[in-house]
């Protein structure tokens, strides 16, 4: 199949992502405002990771392993009795979820103390007593997980596309009405609001399925049910073990001093700013082709698109690799240091946020070169990949995060996605090796934009006088980005000279759409 249909797909999600991620910057501005880096904010993002976690491992595990069967089997097929396996799937995973949140509500304050082990005593309350406010959104998520998977693979990726949007509006209203009278708590209420509506959403654009084909069911010996947990299986296991990273790195931060992991999540959020707006969008569009590659036996059109998504990867995240490292300090200054974000909070954030900004290109690679494996059902090696990964982000946070405090923490996360990311590209190489098309290297001819984009960057920070900053850290920041705006500029100019085809792709489109009001208008 031709890269032009993902392509298009990925240019909608990206709108959408970005749409979605400058409300989540609105968000993070908003709670870095109302409560900087605190210890009541520690025990909320403790509290917000805990009942999420489940619903966002169902959503990894069932969009992945769903869409490779739907495309094989399901597509086009409608019916109680033509989906009675994936019903089955879907309705144990619904099951688990009401299990979970049943077990969570009971051991509450054991895995509050697990988790976060150096949380101050009445954050550890106020940790648990939030955490239990959240157990409905978690049966709300993994339904708004499935529904999603569904869309996904029916190439409706616009309703599942809407979830940032949606989800951080909420929180931004609820926060700004609530959050005098209800302290970090308004929060919560925004999350719930947030995931109702985006859940009403995606059932609304399923309702044809909900029609024809969605049931419950217990058909546990249904081929259609059987044949993925093969898949899900080591998925799971894998996803787990991803989740784990997190987990480590909160452990270990909350041992550091209070706001440590408030400072450690504004950074991640900033850094994997690209991943969620233009890598995740090239992953959901590219999936059902590779999906569809693999079904049709067609390891050369796997290959081109692989190599194709890779290419755009690179192209679209490097660039913002170096703008995030760069500008730190002026981006969390502008965009953060308001109200209770102060001077340490910002020191916190930008000494992790510039280390994680440099993961943040592996990790996009590493979850690519995943989907490949899983559409060529090798879930293991995904499994064995991510664990190796774990295992060295474990031994690394223990050698270094008491000695280097966030620093050590942002270091031990780069290293392991840069091992997960060469490990799994490499495997992928030897396993697409006969159908991959010879194809110029996208590394090359990307070095020259890289460096003008550096040096602009560097050359604006010489620039713009040093005594700005003592004046007014706010316009300090301000001039450095808008010194680095002729920079970014003309890196683009530069690969688009060079002939990059992504870039002339780019360009090419952002001319169409220009140019569109002046033709006919009737198309």
């Amino acid at each position: 199949m031709s890269a032009t249909r993902p392509r298009r797909a990925v240019l909608a999600l990206s709108g959408l992502n970005l749409a979605g991620k400058l409300l989540a910057i609105g968000k993070t501005l908003i709670i870095a405002t109302l409560f900087g880096t605190s210890g009541v904010l520690d025990a909320f993002w403790v509290a917000y990771s805990l009942p999420l976690m489940l619903p966002n491992l169902l959503t990894t595990v069932i969009t992945v392993a769903f869409v490779p069967r739907f495309v094989k089997s399901l597509e086009g097929r409608t019916g109680a009795d033509a989906w009675r396996g994936a019903n089955t799937l879907f309705t144990l995973a619904i099951g688990v979820s009401l299990l979970a949140c049943a077990a969570i509500q009971l051991w509450t304050g054991a895995l509050v103390h697990r988790l976060a082990p150096g949380l101050a005593p009445e954050n550890q309350q106020q940790a648990i007593a939030m955490i239990r406010l959240m157990l409905p959104c978690m049966l709300m998520l993994t339904l708004s997980s499935l529904l999603s998977a569904l869309s996904n693979a029916r190439e409706r990726f616009v309703l599942p596309g809407l979830d940032g949007i949606v989800n951080n509006s909420a929180i931004i209203l609820v926060a700004l009405l609530l959050a005098r009278e209800l302290g970090v708590r308004a929060l919560i209420a925004g999350i719930t609001l947030g995931f109702f509506v985006q859940l009403c959403i995606l059932a609304f654009g399923n309702r044809d399925l909900f029609r024809s084909s969605l049931r419950p069911a217990f058909a546990l010996g249904h081929p259609d049910f059987l044949r993925p947990l093969a898949h899900l299986l080591p998925l799971l296991v894998g996803s787990v073990g991803a989740m784990l990273t997190g987990l480590v790195d909160q452990y270990f931060v909350s041992r550091l001093d209070a706001g440590s992991i408030s400072a450690l999540t504004y950074a991640t959020m900033m850094a994997m700013l690209p991943v969620e707006v233009f890598a995740q969008a090239i992953i959901t569009s590219y999936y059902p082709s590779l999906g569809r590659g693999v079904a049709a036996g067609d390891h050369t059109a796997v290959a081109a698109t692989w190599r194709s998504g890779q290419r755009l990867i690179l192209l679209l995240t490097l660039p913002c690799a170096v703008l995030l490292v760069g500008l730190a300090k002026p981006i969390v200054i502008v965009l953060l240091e308001h109200g209770r974000f102060d001077e340490r909070s910002t020191a916190l954030t930008v000494e992790a946020m510039s280390l994680l900004a440099i993961g943040m290109v592996f990790r996009s690679q590493a979850y690519f070169s995943y989907r490949v494996l899983h559409s060529m059902v090798r879930p293991w090696t995904q499994v064995f990949i991510g664990l190796a990964g774990v295992a060295t982000c474990v031994g690394l946070n223990l050698l270094w995060a008491q000695r280097l405090g966030l620093r050590g923490v942002a270091l031990s996360a780069v290293l392991s996605q840069l091992q997960s990311s060469l490990l799994a590209a490499i495997v992928v190489r030897r396993l697409l090796r006969a159908g991959a098309p010879a194809q110029r290297p996208l590394s090359a001819p990307l070095l020259l934009p890289l460096g003008v984009l550096a040096a602009g960057i560097l050359l604006a920070r010489v620039i713009v006088p040093a005594g700005l900053y003592e004046a007014s850290h706010r316009l300090w920041a301000i001039a450095c980005g808008l010194a680095t705006l002729p920079a970014g500029l003309a890196a683009f100019a530069l690969a688009w000279r060079l002939g990059l085809p992504e870039a002339r792709d780019i360009g090419a489109r952002l001319r169409a759409r220009r140019a569109r009001p002046r033709g006919a208008g009737g198309s």
